[in-house]
């Protein structure tokens, strides 16, 4: 499962995380395909046209990772939240999560956990928070541009009928003046 945004190149995700600082994502049942801290799949020891893997009983923990399609990185985000054997340790905002018995594929799985998805979520979201942040100024400074031109239009319109500067103020909530300065070069223009 992995998480996208409108606006912004990036895929959020868990992956696993194993005693030996490598990482896991996606995979078949009851294998964990391996990758690198940059997201590239490793090859298997014996034939490296085929993934490496593990079994989900190895995940010692899980991180959530983001592939930064505008940057071409792959960043793996902190915190890092330990796997538990008791159930009663559990504890997802102490760091601590129960994936269940050692024999289960539920490590593989941990990120289909609903309860669980927020916490994963906010981590990714404040990763992502600069470039949606970007996203809105760009798409609202081009919904400004166009507004300001449709009102120099209809300024410059009004004028063209013979409205006062005083009467285009106080429709726009500033004086005559203000106005006057604002459009007095763009509804010239408009009248050429």
């Amino acid at each position: 499962m992995g998480w996208f945004t409108e606006g912004s190149d990036h895929e959020g995700y868990v992956i696993c995380v194993f005693a030996d600082g490598m990482y896991g994502a996606g995979g078949r049942w009851m294998e964990i395909s391996l990758m690198t801290p940059d997201g590239r799949p490793v090859g298997h020891e014996e034939d490296p046209t085929r993934e490496a893997w593990r079994p989900p009983s190895q995940v010692v923990g899980w991180r959530v990772a983001c592939s930064c399609d505008s940057s071409g990185k792959h960043a793996i985000l902190d915190p890092l939240w330990t796997r538990v054997w008791d159930p009663a340790d559990e504890d997802a905002a102490a760091g601590r999560i129960y994936a269940g018995p050692p024999a289960s594929a539920d490590a593989a799985d941990i990120d289909d956990r609903e309860d669980l998805e927020p916490v994963f979520l906010d981590v990714w979201h404040r990763h992502i928070a600069p470039d949606i942040s970007l996203h809105t100024i760009s798409t609202l400074s081009r919904s400004l541009k166009d507004l300001e031109a449709q009102l120099d239009d209809a300024v410059a319109a009004a004028r063209s009928a013979g409205v006062s500067w005083d009467k285009i103020g106080r429709a726009f909530g500033i004086s005559r003046q203000g106005a006057q300065k604002r459009w007095e070069n763009t509804s010239a223009a408009a009248a050429d």
